[in-house]
C-alpha cells in the first residue's frame, strides 16, 4: 500500500499558497499603464507602495488614489509529442480560471513642506487557477485561491530640496483555499483495488488473530470483493477523493523603505526595498472529497482493515487534524530612473531583484501527532530573478493623458520543478493606459495589459516522491501556454 502514500504529496504544496506566481504587479490604474514602473517618479500616495521617499515631493496637502484590477488568465497543460501518439500532442486541457481582483487605496497628507505622512492597503500577492475536478494532473492540483493583504502607515522627509528619504510598516496577512485528488486518475482506482484484494486474501487470518466469527470473516471479504469490483470498474476518469485544504497565515511585519534624488531638474533616481516576510500558518485544516457515498463507505472500510493488518491507512486521516508550515515571501530591492525632458513627456526605467532563493524547500507537519501522518517535505529550489520595466506618459491634453509601458519578468522556477499549481514562465507585458481630468482635483484612471510568456510555450516536469521510501515514483510532464488580460480602474483626487 506503500504507493497509495502518495496522496500525501497533495498537501506539500497547501500551504504554499504564497509560493510561485503569488507576486501581483497591480497596485496603481495609473502606472498600470506604464508597465507599474514608478520607483523613480514622484506619484503622491501612490508612492506608499512604489518609494516612500516620493510622497514627500507630493504637492498638495491630501493626496488619494482608489482602485480595482481585473486578471483573466489562461492556460493550457499539453502531454509531449511521443512516438506513441506520432510525435504528436495527444491532450492539451485547459484551466478554468476565475477572475482574480487585486485592490488598492492610498491616503497621503503633507502637513508641512518637508514630510508627509500616509495610510496604504493593497493586494501584493494573489493566485486563482482551476483546472477542474478530473484533469489529468489532479493528483497535484484541482483549484487554488488565495491572496495576501497589507496595511502600509508610511512617513517620508526631504533632507533637502532635492533628496528624501521614506519608510512604511508593511503589516500582511493573507488566507488561501487548494483542492488536489488524494490518487491519480485511473491509476489511483489500481491500486485500491490491489489493495482490496489483497486484504481479501489476508482476512482469514486477520480474522483469526482478531477473534472474528467465520461469519464475520466471510462478510468482510464480501466487502473486500465488492470493493475491487468497484474500483476496477467504477471511477475511472474521476478523482476518488480529493482533499481541500484551506488555511489563514498569521500577520506578518516588514519594512519597505526609499531614497530618491533629483540629480537635476529632468533626471531623477531612486532605489526602493521591501523586507521578506514570513508568512505562518498555524492551524490549517483539511476536508475529504468523496466521488460517492459508495467510495466513501469502501475506503472507510479499507483503512479499518488495513489498521487491523497494522498498516498504514489507505486515505490518512487529514480531516482531523490540523497542520502548520511556514513559508517566507521574498525580499525585493528596486532601482529606478526618471526622466522629464519637458512638461508633457515622463519616462521612466526601473530593474528589480527578487530574493526568490528564499523559497528552496517547503515542510508541512500536522499538529495532531497521534495520527500518524508524517512531516512532509518538497524540493522546489527556486532562484533569484531581476524584472526590468519601461513606461513613459505623455499629456495629450489637459484633460487627458496617455501612458505605454513594458516589462520583463523572469521565473524563479526550474524546469524540473514545474508545477501546474503556478505554472512559471518568464513573462513579457505590454500596456496602454489613459488619464481623464474630471475635476481639478479629481482624475479617471484605465489601463489594460497583456501578459504572456516570452517563449511561445515551456516544458517542464514536476517529481512526485513516495511519501513512505522517499524513492522518485512518478514524473509529471507537460508543454504550458499561458496568456493573460488585465484591466485596471482608479479614481485619483487631491486638494
Amino acid at each position: 500500500m506503500k504507493k497509495t502514500l502518495l496522496l500525501l504529496a497533495a498537501v506539500a504544496t497547501a500551504s504554499g499558497a504564497f509560493a510561485e506566481g503569488y507576486q501581483v504587479n497591480n497596485f496603481s490604474a495609473r502606472q498600470a499603464g506604464m508597465a507599474n514602473v514608478g520607483t523613480a517618479m514622484k506619484l503622491g500616495a501612490e508612492s506608499i507602495y512604489f518609494n516612500p521617499a516620493a510622497t514627500a515631493f507630493q504637492e498638495s496637502k491630501f493626496n488619494i488614489s482608489v482602485g480595482a484590477t481585473g486578471i483573466l488568465s489562461y492556460v493550457s497543460a499539453s502531454t509531449l509529442p511521443s512516438m506513441e501518439n506520432g510525435y504528436e500532442s495527444s491532450l492539451t486541457e485547459d484551466s478554468d480560471n476565475k477572475m482574480s481582483t487585486p485592490l488598492h487605496m492610498y491616503i497621503n497628507y503633507k502637513p508641512a513642506e518637508r514630510w508627509a505622512v500616509g495610510l496604504g492597503f493593497y493586494t501584493p500577492n494573489g493566485s486563482s487557477m482551476n483546472w477542474g475536478d478530473n484533469w489529468s494532473g489532479s493528483h497535484l492540483i484541482q483549484q487554488i485561491n488565495l491572496a495576501a493583504y497589507t496595511f502600509q502607515p508610511t512617513v517620508s522627509f526631504r533632507i533637502c530640496d532635492r533628496l528624501s528619504v521614506g519608510a512604511g510598516l508593511m503589516l500582511t496577512w493573507g488566507n488561501f483555499d487548494l483542492s488536489r485528488a488524494m490518487l491519480p486518475i485511473g491509476a489511483g482506482n489500481k491500486t485500491l483495488a490491489q489493495g482490496f484484494n489483497t486484504i481479501g486474501k489476508l482476512l482469514p487470518a486477520l480474522g483469526a488473530g482478531a477473534g472474528l466469527s467465520p461469519e464475520e470473516i466471510a462478510r468482510y471479504q464480501a466487502m473486500a470483493q465488492q470493493g475491487e469490483t468497484y474500483f476496477t470498474d467504477n471511477l475511472q476518469d474521476k478523482s476518488i477523493v480529493s482533499a481541500k485544504l484551506e488555511g489563514n497565515a498569521n500577520l506578518a511585519v516588514g519594512v519597505n523603505a526609499g531614497i530618491l534624488w533629483d540629480v537635476t531638474d529632468e533626471w531623477s533616481i531612486a532605489m526602493s526595498y521591501r523586507s521578506r516576510m514570513d508568512m505562518k500558518v498555524d492551524k490549517g485544516t483539511a476536508q475529504l472529497i468523496y466521488a460517492s457515498q459508495e467510495s466513501q463507505q469502501l475506503l472507510s472500510f479499507l483503512n479499518q482493515m488495513l489498521q487491523t493488518a497494522g498498516q498504514p491507512s489507505a486515505i490518512p486521516a487529514l480531516d482531523k487534524g490540523t497542520f502548520h508550515t511556514q513559508l517566507a515571501l521574498p525580499t525585493t530591492v528596486t532601482w529606478g530612473v526618471s526622466y522629464r525632458p519637458n512638461d508633457k513627456w515622463r519616462m521612466g526605467v526601473d530593474l528589480q531583484w527578487i530574493g526568490w532563493s528564499a523559497y528552496k524547500d517547503l515542510n508541512v507537519s500536522f499538529n495532531e501527532k497521534e495520527l500518524g501522518i508524517k512531516d512532509i517535505y518538497s524540493v522546489k529550489n527556486y532562484s533569484n530573478t531581476l524584472s526590468a520595466r519601461f513606461g513613459a506618459e505623455y499629456d495629450a491634453l489637459d484633460w487627458l493623458a496617455a501612458r505605454v509601458g513594458i516589462y520583463y519578468d523572469e521565473s524563479p522556477v526550474d524546469s524540473n520543478y514545474l508545477n501546474p499549481e503556478t505554472p512559471s514562465m518568464t513573462k513579457i507585458s505590454y500596456s496602454l493606459g489613459m488619464s481623464f481630468r474630471l475635476a481639478a482635483c479629481a482624475a479617471l484612471d484605465v489601463a489594460y495589459c497583456y501578459v504572456s510568456s516570452a517563449d511561445p510555450e515551456r516544458t517542464g516536469s514536476y517529481p512526485v516522491y513516495d511519501y513512505t521510501s522517499g524513492d522518485l515514483a512518478s514524473v509529471f510532464t507537460r508543454n504550458y501556454k499561458l496568456h493573460a488580460h488585465v484591466l485596471s480602474f482608479g479614481m485619483r483626487f487631491n486638494f
